[in-house]
């Protein structure tokens, strides 16, 4: 995990804090359940902020002889505990409170101190935002800041780590709800009839439940060792067959081990006359350049075998491009 996706998670638990305790005042003293609601939201993501905080920790210690491939997948299963946290917690609670106020509807006090609660929120919502958004440029090698940051960012977010990607689902969703609950203070308000407030508490805990349940299976995809992303596949393959003495590529595996880090087994084909000890010397210096150029291939095995003149590399890239269609 980058020293940015650090940064922008510490910025989400300091934000998320101050925004939950505002929030809770603010349910107290008006009874709004749409304001209940966006303050379990906060906890939630307060609460999740820890969770992922512990996976950075746990997923930076070095390898040992019990986990020889890190401790990368450790921010997965952490992500994966906060996302079930945000379906819990943040979505099935705020579900219940508003469908009680909605059959049991109260009236509502302070509607403008909990719209300047709401205005406060917001501004600490854009800054954590803010800071996931340079988080995952962090993650994709580009740093960037200023107004340019949201655009890099939307193009970087798919190779960002996870906890940088669940920070910016988390602060988009808490800005959409913030909206809603403002939205519906102000019908509500201005219509006498505090439906409309449960109603607003019902439709952020679906979109919780929606941002939840997506964070889930992507997590998961990731503790089950999905695959690197076939843009990436090809760029290592198109530069292994450039290398000296390979003539083909046969096979290609690779799986995710951890936040922008994975496991690459290669096998390769050459010359049949190759001796051992040249074979060996090429596998070698296929690793060492691999690994040079693509820094988020951790841990790379190839195995060279004799050419079968067959062009497999161009059938699997063709493959590839068919499948994303």
């Amino acid at each position: 995990m980058s020293h940015g996706g650090e940064k922008a998670i510490k910025a989400a638990l300091l934000a998320n804090g101050a925004i939950a305790a505002m929030k809770l005042a603010g349910a107290l003293l008006s009874g709004s359940a749409s304001m209940l609601a966006e303050f379990k939201h906060s906890l939630a993501d307060a609460s999740n902020s820890l969770f992922l905080l512990a996976g950075v920790r746990q997923s930076g210690k070095p390898s040992d002889t019990r986990f020889q491939f890190g401790y990368g997948k450790a921010s997965f299963f952490w992500s994966f505990v906060a996302a079930v946290a945000m379906l819990s917690v943040g979505g099935v609670f705020s579900i219940y409170g508003g469908i009680k106020k909605v059959l049991h509807p109260e009236e509502l006090e302070y509607v403008n101190l909990n719209l300047g609660i709401i205005g406060a929120s917001i501004a600490f919502e854009l800054f954590s935002l803010y800071s996931a958004l340079k988080g995952i440029c962090q993650d994709g090698g580009r740093p960037t800041g200023g107004f340019r940051v949201f655009p890099e960012a939307m193009k970087m977010l798919s190779k960002a780590a996870p906890t940088s990607r669940f920070i910016f689902f988390e602060d988009t969703a808490a800005l959409l709800g913030l909206l809603i609950a403002g939205a519906a203070l102000v019908i509500s308000s201005a219509s006498g009839h505090t439906v409309y407030d449960g109603i607003a508490s019902i439709i952020i805990g679906i979109m919780l439940l929606v941002i939840g349940f997506y964070t889930a299976k992507q997590n998961m995809d990731s503790i089950t060792g999905e695959a690197a992303d076939p843009e990436l596949v090809c760029m290592v393959g198109d530069f292994v067959k450039t290398l000296p003495e390979i003539t083909d590529i046969h096979r290609i595996k690779t799986m995710r081990v951890g936040p922008s880090a994975y496991l690459l087994n290669l096998i390769v084909e050459g010359d049949k006359n190759l001796t051992l000890a040249e074979v060996d010397d090429i596998n070698f210096q296929v690793k060492m350049e691999i690994e040079k150029k693509f820094p988020e291939i951790r841990y790379t095995h190839v195995t060279m075998i004799e050419e079968d003149n067959t062009d497999n590399w161009s059938e699997y890239c063709h493959n590839i491009s068919e499948k994303d269609k």
